[in-house]
C-alpha cells in the first residue's frame, strides 16, 4: 500500500505511533503537523495524497476546519482521528466529506483497512477531477457549440462557443429550457419548442435553422441531437451541438461553381484557381475588380508570393479579400482561407 500521508496531530508520541504504523503499511510519512496552519504549508508543499487528522488540535482552527481547507484549496481527502464520538462532533465532521472517521483508540487492523481503502478512493476521484478538468478544457475550446441538457431540457451546460453563438452566458442560462436560449426556427420560419423532443431517434440532425440571438441578431447554423446514457444504457440527457452554417454554405456555394465552369467567373466572392504546385491558373471577374489588378500579374505566382508583392493592391487588398471572404482553388477543389 502507498501514498504520501501527512499526519496533523498535537500529542508528539501520538504522532510518531501514528507515523511507525503507516510506514509499516508501506505509506511515505511526508509530514508532521500540529496545528491547522502547520498542515496548510505542508500540502502547498508536499502536495500529500491523503491526510490523517486529529479533530482537536492547537491553533486558531481545529481539524475540521482544517480538513475544509484542505480538501477545497488543496484537494487532499481527510480521514479524521478523534477521542470523541458525540453527535455534533461527527455530525460537523461529517459536512466536510471525509474518506474515514477513526475513534482513539482503534486497532492497528483498523487504521490499515481504513487508510487502504481512504488511498484508493483518492486516486479514484483525483483521476476523475483530473478527466473533469481535460473535458472542460476540451469542451471550452471547441469551435462548435456545445450544451448539455437534463431529460426534462433544461441547460446544464455551455462552452464558451455556445454562449457567442446564443448570447447567453453559461450562469444566466443555466436551468432554463432551451427553448428560452436558444430560438431556433426551421426554414419555414416555424419556431421549435423543444429541441430535446426531437431526440426520440439516437442522433438528430438539422441543417440550415435560424437561430435569433438577443437584441434581434440573427444566425443560420446546423444542429444535432444526441441523447447521453449512463452505464445501463438509461438516457439521463442530451447533447446540443450548434454549428454556424456560414462555412458549410459557402463551400457549398463554391462546389457550384466548380460543377458549373461559367460560374467561376460570375461568382460574388474573389476566387483564384491554383495548380497542384500552389500557383494561379485563374482568377475570377470579382477579384479583378475589386483589386484593379490585372490577371497577368497574378498568373503563374504563388499566394506567398503575392503577399510579398510591393504593390499593395496584391499584398494587402487582394490577399485580405481572400483571406477575409474569398477561396482559393486547388486542383478543382475549395480550399478556404482563414
Amino acid at each position: 500500500m502507498k501514498g504520501k500521508v501527512l499526519i496533523v496531530e498535537d500529542e508528539p508520541i501520538v504522532a510518531l505511533d501514528l507515523q511507525q504504523e503507516l510506514e509499516q503499511l508501506g505509506c511515505e510519512v511526508v509530514g508532521l503537523a500540529e496545528s491547522a496552519d502547520e498542515a496548510l504549508v505542508a500540502a502547498e508543499l508536499i502536495r500529500p495524497d491523503l491526510a490523517l487528522m486529529d479533530i482537536r488540535i492547537v491553533g486558531s482552527m481545529d481539524g475540521i476546519q482544517a480538513a475544509r481547507l484542505l480538501r477545497s484549496v488543496y484537494h487532499v481527502p481527510v480521514v479524521f482521528l478523534t477521542s470523541y464520538s458525540d453527535e455534533t462532533t461527527v455530525g460537523r465532521a461529517a459536512r466536510e466529506m471525509p474518506y474515514g472517521y477513526l475513534t482513539k483508540p482503534f486497532q492497528s487492523r483498523e487504521l490499515k483497512a481504513t487508510v487502504r481503502v481512504a488511498l484508493h478512493k483518492a486516486r479514484m476521484d483525483e483521476l476523475a477531477r483530473v478527466r473533469q478538468v481535460e473535458m472542460i478544457s476540451t469542451v471550452g475550446s471547441m469551435r462548435d457549440g456545445l450544451l448539455t441538457l437534463s431529460m426534462n431540457g433544461t441547460i446544464q451546460l455551455m462552452n464558451s462557443a455556445a454562449e457567442t453563438l446564443t448570447g447567453w452566458t453559461l450562469d444566466t442560462a443555466r436551468g432554463k429550457s432551451l427553448a428560452e436560449v436558444v430560438r431556433l426556427a426551421d426554414g419555414c420560419r416555424r419556431e421549435i419548442p423543444n429541441v430535446a423532443a426531437l431526440a426520440g431517434a439516437d442522433l438528430i440532425e438539422e441543417f440550415g435553422w435560424t437561430l435569433s440571438k438577443p437584441g434581434g441578431c440573427t444566425l443560420t447554423v446546423d444542429l444535432s441531437v444526441t441523447p447521453m446514457t449512463d452505464e445501463a444504457g438509461e438516457r439521463t440527457g442530451y447533447v446540443v451541438i450548434l454549428r454556424d452554417a456560414a462555412e458549410r454554405l459557402r463551400t457549398q456555394a463554391i462546389e457550384e461553381c466548380l460543377n458549373q465552369p461559367h460560374s467561376f467567373d460570375s461568382a460574388p466572392m474573389g476566387m483564384v484557381q491554383l495548380d497542384a504546385d500552389g500557383r494561379v491558373v485563374r482568377v475570377n471577374e470579382a477579384l479583378l475588380r475589386d483589386t484593379g489588378v490585372t490577371a497577368e500579374r497574378l498568373v503563374g505566382r504563388s499566394l506567398t508570393g503575392l503577399s510579398l508583392d510591393p504593390d499593395p493592391r496584391i499584398a494587402k487588398v487582394l490577399m485580405h479579400k481572400l483571406l477575409q471572404g474569398g477561396t482559393a482553388l486547388a486542383n478543382g477543389t475549395a480550399q478556404l482561407a482563414h
